[in-house]
């Protein structure tokens, strides 16, 4: 009787001990990643993490300290893989893991980092231990609250580093307005493609909806201008609201009867752009270009051309 007692205890003691000594590493996180590593990354050690998160459920009082470790490779210029954010990250994944795919109060968990000088996938890791004697918690909580916490937003600053898909900085930005034209003013529009909003990529066009009159010897014409123009547009100095633009423009003043021009006008165009407020924008350019008059035979240079447009803007992305 008494053997089988003391078979009885040891079997327990032992059990216990292999209990509290329960842990899970997840190693091999990819260089310069944190929160956001994969759930196939997880999967081969579901079977250990469930059941640690068996004992969790059925020891309320026990606690999972979840440790995510950074290695001291350097992923990127002057930014050093070694940072809060990413053991941070990786702490915060595999505790995510814990609580939505295996149920565990998440008031049962403990977060904190490691930092490693040594390379390799085998020092990026996460591992959750499970924590039985409170003294030894508070001992390691009091430890941590001696040292200078690392700033809250670096929490974030894994997601500046890990460069996101282009189109996210792409968008389209929509005009309408009025401006002048060798030939007098007319209202345009205008749409461009637009790279952070730094670049603009522009196509504009105008049209009258009101007559002219263009004479030819005793023949008065009625006649409507109208404008193409492409311009590439660049804001070296954002937030400065101050850019620069080149492009070409073609303006024309049509006869309605003979639906040809009468006045025309092409060439380069450069300029400066003036984005006072977000929905505004005031363009100024100067526009030497050739001229040509009907029934002349030869077009002419004319260098004293200016243009001032006035439209209201919105711009959709591209701000990233």
């Amino acid at each position: 009787m008494l053997r089988s007692q003391i078979i009885l205890v040891v079997a327990l003691l032992t059990i216990a001990s292999s209990t509290r000594a329960q842990e899970v590493v997840v190693s091999g996180f990819p260089l310069g990643i944190g929160r956001s590593a994969p759930a196939s990354l997880f999967e081969p050690y579901y079977p250990q993490l469930e059941a640690l998160a068996d004992t969790l459920r059925a020891n309320p009082l026990v606690l999972a300290v979840v440790t995510g470790s950074a290695d001291g490779t350097r992923y990127r210029s002057q930014n050093d893989a070694k940072n809060p954010s990413l053991a941070l990250g990786r702490a915060h994944a595999l505790r995510d893991v814990l609580v939505f795919k295996f149920g565990v109060d998440s008031s049962q968990i403990v977060i904190q980092s490691e930092e490693m000088n040594s390379k390799g996938d085998q020092f990026r890791y996460a591992k959750v231990r499970l924590v039985w004697d409170r003294a030894e918690l508070n001992d390691r909580l009091n430890e941590l609250a001696k040292r200078q916490p690392a700033p809250i937003e670096k929490h974030f600053t894994e997601i500046k580093e890990v460069p996101g898909p282009p189109l996210e900085h792409m968008g389209l930005k929509l005009a309408a307005g009025f401006s002048s034209s060798p030939f007098g003013g007319l209202p345009i529009v205008s749409g461009a493609v637009t790279w952070r909003q730094m670049l603009f990529i522009e196509a504009e066009f105008g049209h009258t909806f009101w007559n002219g009159t263009y004479r030819i010897g005793n023949i008065y014409l009625d006649t409507k201008r109208r404008m193409a123009s492409g311009y590439i547009v660049c804001f070296p100095f954002k937030p400065t609201p101050i850019g620069l633009l080149a492009g070409w423009t073609r303006a024309e003043e049509i006869s309605q009867t003979y639906h040809q021009y009468v006045k025309l006008s092409e060439g380069p165009v450069f300029g400066i752009r003036f984005t006072p407020f977000e929905y505004l924008c005031v363009t100024g350019a100067y526009n030497p270009s050739k001229q040509r008059m009907f029934g002349a035979p030869d077009a002419k240079m004319e260098r004293e051309q200016f243009s001032l447009s006035v439209v209201a803007q919105v711009v959709f992305g591209g701000d990233k």
